[in-house]
């Protein structure tokens, strides 16, 4: 949505405007729509605000809740033609709400904490197991925090400032786990979208390929589970390495002077706690192929005699290649 749920009369959308977008969607099927799927995201932003000393309305918690209740348990909903805000004289279209599944969802940013004080995570006392106030402590890990949110039970939303008519008219409540490690690296690398390949079709613009190492990747998922920014911090992550990088690519260079390729590998993402020493750029032809020999020639075992022997085959290759020229 573009603007913010409001009570009606109030500056910004009326709950009605989510019934008119479902209603684009299926091209003014009235029939449609009245089976279809409402997602109504950051559910966790229209929650009921702390009683201050101002005697304004809230009219973007409690009100909007309040609004939705009977869209949500099934009625009539009387919705304006074009879109607009109601109108007594203006043109409206019935819709029946009964048979549309609405699915909320959001942040819920320190549920977790309301449900470590009703478990009453912080006990005392002889064999109890003794925990750290989750109130006073700091940055949680992801994984604590999606074993308690599977916990979650209608009480802990009321606390945290959903009115218990809203609540009650969703029956099922279920909780999304963390991502792990390897789920963030394909994250990075296998959907269509990837932002992997995304930055490799923006350096391919400039006739740069892009390379990065197995060990990066890994230590990419690492410094983003552990800023618990999820996969929306993996972007931030890459912009930072690969900055300095996309500045120099623009400038045209030929022959040993032209960037080939741009190698982000362990150095260039840095340590957990320090950050790297960004995207290496690789200048000349061939760069790219050279990097990746001396890696598998590092990754071998020293002292092989196959080794050995493609080391003598190179060298005779390069003397032959020499006496040609």
């Amino acid at each position: 949505m573009q603007q913010p749920l409001h009570s009606a009369g109030y500056v910004g959308e009326d709950v009605e405007s989510i019934l008119y977008k479902l209603l684009m969607v299926a091209e003014f099927n009235v029939q449609a729509a009245q089976q279809g799927i409402v997602y109504i995201d950051e559910v966790d932003k229209i929650t009921k605000k702390a009683e201050s000393l101002n005697l304004s309305r809230d009219v973007s918690g409690e009100g909007v809740q309040q609004a939705l209740l009977k869209m949500l348990e099934g009625t009539i909903v009387n919705v304006p033609e074009k879109g607009a805000r109601k109108h007594p004289r203006g043109d409206n279209i019935q819709i029946d709400t009964k048979d549309i599944l609405f699915i909320c969802g959001g942040a819920f940013v320190d549920l977790e904490k309301t449900i470590s004080e009703r478990r009453q995570d912080s006990s005392i006392g002889f064999g109890a197991p003794v925990r750290a106030n989750m109130r006073t402590g700091g940055l949680i890990n992801a994984v604590v925090t999606s074993s308690l949110l599977e916990s979650v039970e209608s009480s802990d939303l009321i606390a945290y400032g959903l009115i218990p008519e809203f609540i009650g008219r969703f029956p099922i409540l279920c909780s999304l786990s963390a991502l792990t490690e390897d789920q963030l690296v394909k994250v990075l690398t296998e959907p269509k979208n990837a932002l992997g390949k995304q930055y490799k079709k923006l350096f391919s613009m400039n006739k740069v390929k892009l390379h990065f190492t197995e060990k990066a990747l890994t230590q990419i998922a690492k410094k983003a589970m552990v800023k618990n920014t999820g996969a929306r911090g993996l972007r931030a992550l890459l912009e930072s390495i690969l900055t300095e990088a996309m500045y120099e690519i623009p400038d045209v260079k030929a022959g040993k002077d032209r960037v080939d390729a741009v190698v982000v590998d362990e150095e260039s993402v840095g340590s957990v706690n320090a950050s790297g020493c960004g995207g290496k750029i690789l200048l000349g032809d061939g760069a790219l192929d050279r990097y990746l020999a001396e890696t598998k020639l590092k990754d071998q075992p020293e002292g092989g005699e196959a080794g050995h022997g493609e080391l003598q085959e190179t060298e005779s290759e390069i003397s032959s290649r020499a006496m040609s020229m």
